[in-house]
């Protein structure tokens, strides 16, 4: 297998925390322990604004690559260590400007956090970036990556419920902000829909009734964006709740309402229940899940090519879907058609 130069900018936890070791053996939870698996990358370099952040990096992972170059500017890194594959791991609202740098210095392959970006705007500058550079862009929408919502997805797909109605989502916890974890529940419904976003109204909670467009931090501080309610009909005529609520404790389930039956979606498992029988849905294990499968999914497109099962385009639809329920509730929570209008 050849070798993919990869680095990583922004040093969070999720681009750059040790493996999770667990029952089941050692779990990639981060872009680095995502790379460490696959045994074609190599990690060449990392950048952060934070030096300690730079060190911390090099002796947590100093076993598994020994010369890892560190930066504090990402055009350098870019300049120098020409990586092949490149995690953007950045505050949300500088997602634009690394992935549309990583395209022009000829990145082959972008793995980009959620969302993808702040505002539909970015997210049409970051895609046609990509194209124009002939790279491929996949966005980190753990889900998708997730042998139980495929299962799931497969389930509705069959039939095994009928007709599929409508799907309702309870989300909550300390980072339940639809700019967060928020971001994940949405692209859930729209995976699950098998469908485009068509008209949607939404509400943010008290206290941010002047959010008409994105105007967090980026991410650093859950007090300083908003959790929201949403309805949503897609183009197939199927409909969906979302409900994201700030509490101390994270929950987060899935309702799938068909013509003939009902699936409860949890994180780790499923329940459908159909004329008076409840069955349990087990998932077949995936060679490679979360972040590894991110990660050798983009391998994958760099070497031979194809589609991502978390694509851009899917991502840039999520980013329109956040704008519009902030445009709605500015409005009083007037419905909106999408594709939204005036986008600039």
């Amino acid at each position: 297998m050849s070798d993919l130069r990869a680095a990583i900018c922004g040093l969070t936890p999720i681009a750059a925390r040790r493996p999770a070791t667990t029952f089941f053996g050692r779990v990639p939870i981060s872009h680095a322990a995502g790379y460490a698996a696959h045994p074609g990358c190599r990690m060449v370099a990392v950048a952060d604004f934070r030096e300690d952040l730079i060190t911390a990096f090099r002796e947590a992972w100093g076993d598994t690559w020994p010369a890892v170059a560190g930066y504090t500017s990402v055009d350098h890194l870019l300049a120098e260590a020409q990586p092949s594959l490149l995690s953007v791991c950045t505050p949300d609202n500088r997602h634009a400007e690394v992935v549309t740098a990583a395209a022009g210095a000829g990145v082959r392959g972008i793995l980009c956090e959620t969302p993808l970006a702040t505002t539909v705007a970015d997210a049409d500058r970051m895609l046609a970036a990509v194209k124009a550079a002939g790279a491929h862009l996949v966005v980190n929408h753990a889900r998708r990556f997730d042998p139980l919502f495929h299962l799931v997805r497969d389930a509705l797909r069959l039939g095994e419920i009928g007709s599929l109605r409508h799907l309702r989502c309870y989300h909550s916890g300390p980072r339940a902000m639809l700019f967060r974890n928020g971001v994940h529940a949405i692209d859930v419904l729209c995976f699950l829909a098998d469908s485009p976003v068509v008209e949607l109204t939404g509400r943010l909670e008290a206290g941010f009734e002047h959010w008409d467009t994105y105007r967090g931090d980026g991410g650093h501080d859950p007090a300083s964006e908003p959790t929201a309610t949403a309805s949503l009909v897609f183009a197939n005529g199927v409909t969906a709740s979302y409900d994201g609520v700030r509490t101390r404790d994270r929950a987060l389930w899935f309702d799938l309402i068909g013509s003939d039956g009902v699936i409860r979606l949890f994180e780790r498992h499923a329940e459908l229940v159909s004329q008076g029988t409840t069955r349990t849905l087990v998932a077949r294990p995936y060679d490679a899940v979360g972040l590894a499968a991110a990660v050798f999914e983009l391998a994958d497109l760099v070497q031979n090519g194809g589609d991502s099962v978390s694509g851009a385009a899917n991502a840039r639809h999520v980013v329109e879907i956040l704008e519009g329920i902030l445009r709605s509730s500015h409005q009083g929570a007037r419905p909106l058609a999408l594709p939204l209008e005036d986008i600039i």
